[in-house]
């Protein structure tokens, strides 16, 4: 949800006048026999894979390999499958994601902004085939001190990797990408109308499973069952701008799927060593360590149009070979009477070659009606990221649905 509209136009001046069936997760889960998702499938390209030196010792008689590594391609800081409409639309904004935004990416952030604000998002990366729910809500109303924020994310995907069998017959296999996470938003008002520092405890898991030849479960990667801490600060001023600083996943944060030295795990599968290739499984880390800085400025002294600049530095995903990933997005956006209209960049420098580098341009829509006293208003938005070069083009849709209320106490 995007607070945004003329109900915050004094707010960020620091006026408080708010008028303005069974799953691969399941450990359990008996022998699927002919219901294993793998299939033989024609064969696809292969030549990217040869580049690998083990690779190449494997098919140095002539054999081709597979599919170069694509993966999930989002910013490193809210949930893996739902980043909030708006925060989709712009590449981040951590300094004007107030409300349900805020909560998600940046809690510190949420008191500049007084609403009270109960929303469901739905978001989808069509790669991967990977769809996140989830429910938020948050209170920055009530105590001009305190905000809290409260909610659940949901993640399914099939992801698929590519490999040859002992006998050079190439095969597709689905996997089961699984995940949830349930936060809880904390901010508090330090220097009034100044500066506010947030945190957010939440627990999370994730976990990637497939079924084998004998069709039973098993896992592609370590699971992830924890709970997570990401702590932020941001400073107002004056309402011509705000800067913020978040650190995520300070505890919880997690190990990618792969690496260029290590594959998933696929036990009990005829695989012929050395020929994985892995397809839409993400290699990026769900959870990384990230620190990320942003700065948004407001123009006209007013949340109605904002310029956003974000840097997001990963330092879990490319660990392996001692290299930092960068994230750099610039944003603009501007509410024309009750619509947001929203555009964003996003550059994602991957691993230290950059021949994986991608980059991105997003936008959306909404619909904001404000809630008067004793009233209720609507936040209704969609927007899409699209990926424009780097390898595996990949595409993300996201909507949302909102209520603003506004008790009459």
């Amino acid at each position: 949800m995007a607070s945004t509209g003329r109900e915050h136009s004094r707010t960020c001046q620091g006026d408080t006048d708010p008028a303005a069936p069974r799953h691969l997760d399941n450990p359990s889960a008996p022998d699927a026999g002919s219901d294993a998702p793998e299939r033989v499938r024609q064969p696809v390209h292969l030549a990217r894979r040869l580049r690998h030196p083990r690779a190449m010792t494997k098919w140095s008689l002539g054999l081709t390999a597979l599919l170069a590594i694509g993966s999930l391609s989002r910013e490193a800081a809210a949930s893996p499958a739902v980043e909030g409409t708006r925060n989709l639309s712009l590449g981040a904004a951590r300094s004007s994601s107030f409300g349900t935004n805020g909560a998600l990416l940046n809690p510190s952030v949420v008191p500049f902004s007084k609403v009270f604000a109960v929303e469901a998002l739905y978001q989808l990366d069509l790669k991967s085939r990977t769809n996140g729910v989830g429910a938020v809500i948050v209170d920055s109303l009530i105590n001009p001190r305190i905000s809290i924020g409260l909610g659940y994310l949901f993640m399914r995907g099939a992801p698929t990797v590519n490999y040859l069998t002992s006998g050079g017959e190439e095969r597709e296999l689905e996997l089961s990408r699984f995940g949830h996470e349930a936060l809880a938003s904390i901010a508090v008002v330090a220097v009034k109308n100044w500066w506010s520092i947030g945190l957010k405890p939440k627990y999370q898991y994730t976990s990637l499973r497939y079924r084998d030849d004998d069709g039973r479960a098993h896992n592609a990667h370590d699971r992830l069952n924890a709970f997570g801490l990401d702590i932020s600060s941001s400073v107002n001023f004056a309402g011509w701008a705000v800067a913020s600083v978040v650190a995520t996943n300070l505890t919880g944060n997690h190990n990618p799927a792969f690496t260029e030295e290590r594959d998933i795990t696929l036990e009990n599968v005829d695989v012929m060593e050395g020929t994985i290739d892995h397809g839409t499984v993400s290699a990026v880390s769900d959870y990384p360590l990230t620190v990320a800085h942003g700065l948004a400025v407001f123009p006209l002294h007013s949340p109605d149009f904002s310029l956003n600049f974000d840097g997001v530095y990963d330092f879990t995903s490319f660990r392996f070979e001692d290299h930092t990933r960068l994230m750099y997005a610039g944003a603009a956006e501007y509410v024309l009477g009750p619509v947001p209209i929203r555009l964003g960049t996003l550059w994602d420098g991957r691993g230290s070659r950059g021949d994986d580098d991608r980059f991105y341009v997003s936008g959306g829509l909404g619909f904001v009606k404000p809630a008067k006293p004793g009233g209720v208003g609507v936040d209704v938005g969609f927007g899409f990221r699209q990926q424009v070069t780097g390898p595996d083009r990949d595409t993300f849709l996201g909507f949302n649905l909102g209520l603003r209320l506004h008790p009459d106490l």
